[in-house]
């Protein structure tokens, strides 16, 4: 943990101590006061006299258990380095610490006025304290600079190529065209009021820099704001991702507003997450209303095909891709619903797409019917045709050698009987092709 923020202060000592009631970490205030070793290691009631140690560990207990705030709490001490006129004022309250449940000690000496952070600011600086992201300065009423953190000296350096030291105005590390801003800013915590947003700060490269700004005012031992801390966090590479998942959302709303498939996206529960152009039109159509956010899918489904379709539904939450087709009267339907995994594989629910295959399936009944009529034509002219086309053929060959006149009249009646039976063979197949032709507009 850094400790940029206390560590110059002699008055103001810190320790953090963990579950197990040992000191985790400490500032150099609070080692000088109990004279420690640079690698102590120990419990912290064995810093106090006998008598108090079985009261400090009970108050310890309570903080981590229940979360208690102890404050104006005075132990005494087996250090022999201070007189008893130099006892320290301490106060006692939970923190989060490397994801564990901890107790933060503040103390300060009761000899000196020098300023103090009190603990409701200090639970606000945790995550200061405990970050190496952060640029946190903290400023005097005046603007100078109190104390700063690691990030804070780099970016300083970077920016302004300049060194920040304790004392310095800040004012000469303040963007001119930023500086009624970070005043107005400033001033507002001044009077007690916590600020937060988002800048663009033109730094870096031509689109500028993005921080998170925060000022919070910091009460002296008394109760009065005598300082303001002042912390930016770049957050450019957050407004970029932002930014890139905003147009990918634009484009896929746009892909998914203009296609003619109605897709819905539910979770795990069917509730309805997510309907585009389409899928509002279709369930007004069918249902009477326009599906709507939290939905119950099933609610869109024929009765009598509930189970049908909740048999497939449960296939994809099961990580199958199911795609069928659905006959509506005379429509049809075309159903894919897709499992939606996360990266771990687990799934978060299912999307639904339907598209309308109406005009595809009439389609292929035209393709259907027409291939029937030609295997139908084919058969007609192989076989219809072929018996009395056979018949003309051999008479034909014969008929001049036949000299007698009634059995030649005969024969050209039979002629004529054949030929006729091949007319009308003709104006069917003519009459099957024109009402082929005119259903289906060829």
């Amino acid at each position: 943990m850094d400790d940029y923020i206390l560590k110059r202060s002699k008055s103001t000592l810190y320790a953090i101590v963990n579950q197990a009631h040992e000191i985790i970490h400490c500032n150099e205030a609070f080692k000088n006061y109990f004279q420690l070793d640079e690698n102590f290691f120990g419990k912290i009631q064995d810093l106090f006299v006998a008598e108090e140690q079985e009261k400090l560990r009970q108050i310890v207990l309570n903080v981590l258990q229940n979360d208690e705030h102890y404050t104006n709490l005075k132990f005494g001490t087996t250090s022999e380095s201070f007189g008893q006129n130099q006892g320290v004022n301490w106060e006692l309250y939970r923190i989060n610490c490397k994801e564990e449940n901890c107790v933060f000690l503040i103390g300060s000496l009761l000899y000196t006025n020098e300023h103090i952070l009190l603990t409701e600011n200090l639970k606000k600086l945790e995550a200061i304290l405990t970050s190496t992201n952060e640029s946190s300065i903290i400023l005097s009423k005046d603007n100078r600079v109190e104390y700063f953190s690691a990030q804070a000296y780099k970016e300083v350096r970077q920016f302004f190529g300049k060194e920040i030291k304790v004392g310095d105005d800040f004012d000469q590390y303040i963007i001119p065209d930023l500086r009624e801003l970070f005043y107005e800013k400033f001033n507002d915590a001044l009077s007690g009021k916590e600020i937060f947003y988002e800048i663009n700060i033109p730094v870096g490269g031509s689109n500028g820099l993005w921080f998170f700004v925060k000022f919070v005012p910091v009460r002296s031992s008394d109760g009065t704001i005598g300082s303001v801390l002042y912390s930016a966090r770049n957050i450019n590479d957050i407004k970029q991702y932002e930014s890139e998942l905003t147009r990918q959302k634009f484009y896929l709303k746009s892909m998914y507003e203009s296609t003619d498939t109605a897709i819905a996206i539910f979770d795990r529960n069917l509730k309805m997450i997510y309907a585009n152009k389409r899928a509002f039109e279709l369930t007004e159509i069918k249902f009477g209303r326009k599906i709507r956010q939290g939905d119950f899918a099933l609610e869109f489904i024929y009765l009598d095909n509930q189970d049908y379709f909740k048999n497939q539904i449960d296939k994809a939450l099961q990580g199958e891709t199911v795609i069928f087709e659905f006959n509506d009267g005379d429509e049809f339907w075309k159903f894919k619903i897709f499992p939606i995994l996360d990266e771990n594989n687990n799934n978060l629910g299912i999307s639904i797409h339907i598209s309308d295959i109406t005009a595809i399936k009439n389609y292929e009944k035209k393709i259907i019917e027409q291939a029937q009529f030609l295997k139908k034509l084919a058969w007609s002219q192989s076989h219809e045709l072929r018996g009395p086309l056979s018949t003309i053929l051999a008479i034909s060959e014969n008929i001049n050698d036949i000299e007698e006149p009634d059995l030649k009249e005969i024969v050209l009646s039979k002629l004529r009987k054949y030929a006729d039976q091949m007319d009308q063979i003709v104006k069917s197949t003519v009459n099957s092709i024109n009402q082929i032709s005119e259903k289906y507009g060829i």
